[in-house]
């Protein structure tokens, strides 16, 4: 009986060899260091097949229902890119097949679904965030988000001093008043050329604010976003973000 019962333990315990530690499954989901994952394990914050799990060593199995803080963890690691946007390909959150879409640029390296970060429509250029975690997509496309935003805009016509003190005043637009934080002419360029900092507003309500001061845009290319420039991306490419750039954004509220 007692050979037995130490067979069943046996086969009940992954051997050493099989599965991923606890702590590195979290750490490779993005969601702390491994240090970090042994406090939260040790906390009792982590459960896996809804039961909560102190082990330090325990190894995470094929098929294993992971939940830290009550919310479910991918077994898929976070991706995090920023992609210079060229023109003719079109960023969209509804979904659906599109003909030239963004995922194309990224495709190569990411087969799997990294969703862009708001919508870019195909004459707009610049930088665009792409990411597989959805907290953050919503974190940052929440209205109430406040980052900072700068395009560098090309008008058909020149843009006269009225206009931008009226949009820094506000700009209705039906039953909503949108300001801009700061807008300028660019320096040694004609005057319908014009730099404009805003709060979490995107491409195309932009263009709506400025065709309300009958101002028509030619190009629109967005040169810092959330803190993140264009320095040593070139139209077309994109790159990984670094781990300050994603503890960053995840801190902007």
């Amino acid at each position: 009986m007692h050979n037995n019962s130490k067979k069943a333990d046996k086969k009940a315990r992954p051997s050493s060899t099989q599965g991923i530690r606890l702590n590195k499954f979290l750490s490779n989901a993005g969601i702390c260091s491994r240090r970090e994952a042994d406090q939260y394990i040790a906390m009792g914050l982590v459960k896996i097949n809804g039961k909560v799990v102190t082990e330090m060593g325990f190894k995470v199995q094929k098929g294993d229902q992971v939940h830290y803080d009550d919310q479910f963890v991918k077994r898929n690691p976070p991706v995090y890119l920023l992609l210079n946007k060229p023109k003719g390909f079109i960023a969209s959150t509804q979904g659906g097949e599109i003909n030239k879409s963004v995922q194309e640029l990224i495709r190569s390296k990411h087969p799997e679904k990294v969703s862009p970060i708001g919508d870019m429509g195909r004459t707009v250029t610049g930088l665009l965030l792409l990411t597989n975690d959805d907290k953050l997509r919503q974190k940052i496309a929440d209205s109430n988000s406040r980052y900072n935003i700068l395009y560098q805009v090309v008008l058909e016509q020149n843009a006269q001093t009225a206009d931008l003190d009226a949009l820094i005043k506000g700009i209705r637009i039906r039953d909503k008043v949108y300001k801009i934080k700061s807008v300028a002419y660019i320096k040694g360029r004609t005057k319908n050329e014009i730099g404009i900092q805003t709060s979490n507003i995107s491409p195309g309500l932009l263009k709506k604010i400025l065709e309300q001061r009958s101002l028509k845009v030619m190009t629109m290319d967005r040169v810092l976003l959330a803190g993140l420039t264009k320095k040593d991306l070139p139209r077309g490419r994109w790159r990984y973000l670094t781990v300050k750039e994603i503890q960053f954004l995840k801190m902007i509220s």
